[in-house]
């Protein structure tokens, strides 16, 4: 990989358990590293969920080995969510990680409506 195209700032994230302002626990996404990557489309889809179609397209990250990412993490890239879905050490070498995605898309038609 020309390590050059690895010029857009991406930032994994984890769950974290936190207490609320009642002493309950809840889950806050949290950062847990911010890395210089790549972000590529790769394909796109629509499946029906509870009755409705829902976009979703696939993204390819290619970032430098990073010790601790997993697969329960996820990435932000601007303002979207990625949803990490598996990792690839390429080449076994620790030097790259190749990371598929996805991205739900949400339909902008019905939410300016609501």
């Amino acid at each position: 990989m020309d390590i050059g195209r690895t010029n857009k700032r991406v930032t994994f994230c984890k769950f974290s358990e936190e207490e609320n302002e009642l002493k309950q626990l809840c889950q806050k996404l949290r950062p847990f590293r911010t890395v210089w990557g790549s972000v590529e489309p790769k394909s796109g889809k629509e499946y029906l969920e509870a009755g409705k179609e829902r976009p979703e397209l696939t993204y390819v990250v290619t970032v430098r080995y990073q010790k601790g990412i997993t697969e329960d993490m996820y990435i932000k890239y601007k303002d979207r969510l990625f949803n990490i879905i598996s990792i690839r050490n390429i080449r076994e070498g620790n030097e790259m990680l190749e990371i598929l995605c996805t991205e739900k898309i949400e339909d902008k038609r019905k939410v300016e409506a609501e």
